[in-house]
C-alpha cells in the first residue's frame, strides 16, 4: 500500500474512451466536474464525436519531475506548485537540480 499524502488541489490526468477509437482522449483538469466539462465542450467542437459513446473513465496523477508533456513544442516536465502553470521547460527543470 501507498503511504504518502496526496495533493487535494493538483492536476489530474482524466482519461475517456469512447467506443470505436483506440486511443483515450486525456483531459487535464482539478477535479472530476472540470474535466466533464471540458469533455463536454471538446464534444460540441468534434462532430465526430457527439453521437458516439463514453465507455470508460480513468484517472491519474502526474508525478514530479517524471511526467512531461509539449506545450508549444518544448517539452516540459510537471513541477506541482513551483510554477503557476505546473509545468516547467525541461531544460529548466533539469539546469535547477530539482
Amino acid at each position: 500500500m501507498f503511504n504518502y499524502p496526496v495533493e487535494k488541489y493538483c492536476i489530474r490526468f482524466y482519461k475517456y474512451n469512447f467506443l470505436g477509437f483506440e486511443k483515450p482522449i486525456v483531459i487535464e483538469a482539478y477535479n472530476k466536474l472540470e474535466a466533464r466539462q471540458k469533455l463536454n465542450y471538446l464534444i460540441q467542437l468534434r462532430p465526430e464525436l457527439q453521437s458516439v459513446q463514453v465507455i470508460g473513465e480513468s484517472l491519474s496523477l502526474p508525478i514530479f519531475g517524471e511526467t512531461v508533456k509539449n506545450i508549444n513544442k518544448i517539452k516540459h516536465v510537471y513541477v506541482g506548485n513551483l510554477t503557476a502553470s505546473n509545468w516547467m521547460p525541461l531544460d529548466e527543470f533539469l539546469k535547477s537540480g530539482l
